[in-house]
C-alpha cells in the first residue's frame, strides 16, 4: 500500500453487471487525483481484466479478490468482510450494489467495522410493501443498515422518493446522480458508416432495435406482439433484439409464432454499439421497470428516435413528445402506434432525434456523473 495515503475502497457488489465495471473503471481514473490509495475489491471469483489493467497504470491503485465462495453462509461472509475491513482501515468505502437487499452482509460489515465514511450506490431501489400491503421483516433490517451510510447515491428522483417514504430515510443524505455516457464516443458525426452488412443486418427495409437483458420486466414480449400490427402497414420492417438472459427461449418461441419470424433477429451482443445504432431507424425500450438504461442513453446520443414505456425512471430521461415518445407499459397496441407515428411523421422523427441528443449532452454525460460522485469524497 502506498505510504501516507489513506485507503479508498471500491467494493463491488455480488450482482454487479458489466455496466458497473465500466463505470468503476472510469470512476477510478477520475479519482486518481485525490490523495487516496485506491483498493478495488471483488467479493467472489477473479478480478475483472479491465480492473487489473488499472493497477498497471498507477502505483496508487490495487485490486484484490476476497475469494468468498458464492454459496458461503451469510454469517461467515460477514465475518470475512469485517476481518478484512478491520485490517485495512479504509477512510472511505464506496459500495457499488445492485439493490439494498443483495448486499445486507456487506452493509452490516461496514457498520460493525465503523468505517469513517460509507458511501453506497444503489443501481435499483424497489418498493418494500408487497401487493397485499404487508412489509417484509427484512426491509426493516435493511432500513436500519442504510441509515448508517454517510451518503446514498441513486440514479433517479423516483428512487430517492422510495428510500425516503418506504425506507423512511428522511435524515440520511441521498444524492441523485444520474448515470452518464461518453457523448464523444456516442455521436453520429464521430461514428463511421460501416453499412448494415458489417452487423449482419438486412440491407433493405427499416430497422427497429432494442438492447438489454432478456428478462420478463424488460417487456420484449410486448414489442414482439406489436410487430404483427406494424407488419400490416410496413411489411419490410425488421426487429433486432440484442441480449441474453433467462427469457431468451421464451422470446425466440414468440418470434417463431409471429406473422414474419424471419424478420425478428436475435444477437447475443453487438460490441460496436455506436456503429450498430447508426444503422437503426427506431430504438425501443418497452420495459415494465427500469432503474436506468445506458442503452437508451446511447441510442438518444446517436440521434435515434426512441419509443419507451412511460414508467417513473424513464420519465426522468425522456420528455414525452420532445426527446422521445412514451407509451403505456404493457400495451402492444400503444407501442405499435407510437412506432408507426415515428415512421410516418418526418417532423416528429427529426424533432425527437435532435432533442434526444441535446437532452443526453446536457444531463447524462459520463463527466457529469463522475464529477458529482467524486465531489462526495472531498468532504472527507
Amino acid at each position: 500500500m502506498s505510504n501516507h495515503r489513506a485507503p479508498l475502497v471500491y467494493l463491488i457488489g455480488k450482482d454487479a453487471a458489466e455496466d458497473t465495471i465500466h463505470y468503476l473503471v472510469n470512476l477510478v481514473a477520475h479519482s486518481a487525483a485525490l490523495p487516496f490509495h485506491i483498493i478495488i475489491v471483488t467479493q467472489t471469483g477473479s478480478v475483472h481484466p479491465a480492473i487489473l489493467a488499472l493497477t498497471q497504470q498507477s502505483p496508487h491503485v490495487e485490486a484484490i479478490s476476497l475469494d468468498i465462495p458464492p454459496h458461503t453462509k451469510a454469517l461467515l461472509r460477514l465475518r470475512i468482510l469485517i476481518a478484512w475491513l478491520l485490517s485495512t482501515k479504509p477512510a472511505i468505502v464506496h459500495l457499488l450494489a445492485a439493490s439494498p437487499d443483495t448486499e445486507t452482509e456487506v452493509i452490516a460489515a461496514l457498520w460493525v467495522a465503523q468505517i469513517p465514511t460509507r458511501v453506497v450506490t444503489l443501481a435499483e431501489v424497489a418498493p418494500t410493501v408487497r401487493s397485499d400491503g404487508v412489509r417484509p421483516i427484512y426491509s426493516f433490517v435493511v432500513q436500519r443498515l442504510l441509515r448508517t451510510f454517510s451518503d446514498i447515491i441513486v440514479y433517479t428522483n423516483a428512487a430517492k422518493h422510495i428510500l425516503q417514504q418506504e425506507y423512511r430515510l428522511t435524515h440520511t443524505h441521498i444524492a441523485v446522480i444520474p448515470i452518464g455516457i461518453d457523448t464523444t464516443v456516442y455521436a453520429l458525426h464521430m461514428t463511421p458508416d460501416r453499412g448494415r452488412a458489417a452487423y449482419n443486418l438486412p440491407a433493405e427495409g427499416q430497422l427497429i432495435a432494442s438492447v438489454g437483458q432478456f428478462a420478463p420486466h424488460k417487456g420484449h414480449s410486448v414489442l414482439i406482439h406489436a410487430m404483427d400490427h406494424i407488419w400490416q402497414y410496413i411489411p419490410e420492417v425488421t426487429l433486432v433484439l440484442v441480449g441474453t438472459g433467462e427469457h431468451s427461449a421464451h422470446l425466440r418461441a414468440l418470434a417463431r409464432q409471429s406473422a414474419h419470424p424471419e424478420r425478428i433477429l436475435f444477437f447475443d451482443d453487438m460490441p460496436d454499439r455506436s456503429g450498430f445504432l447508426r444503422c437503426v431507424d427506431v430504438y425501443v425500450q418497452p420495459s415494465f421497470s427500469e432503474p436506468m438504461s445506458f442503452d437508451l442513453l446511447m441510442a438518444m446520443a446517436m440521434e435515434r428516435p426512441v419509443v419507451a414505456s412511460a414508467i417513473a425512471n424513464i420519465h426522468e430521461i425522456i420528455e414525452s413528445n420532445a426527446s422521445g415518445l412514451l407509451v403505456r407499459p404493457g400495451s402492444s397496441d400503444a407501442l405499435a402506434s407510437a412506432i408507426m407515428r415515428v415512421f410516418n411523421d418526418a417532423a416528429i422523427r427529426i424533432t425527437v432525434s435532435l432533442n434526444a441528443r441535446t437532452r443526453v449532452a446536457q444531463r447524462f454525460t459520463m463527466e457529469r456523473w463522475l464529477n458529482a460522485t467524486v465531489a462526495l469524497y472531498r468532504f472527507v
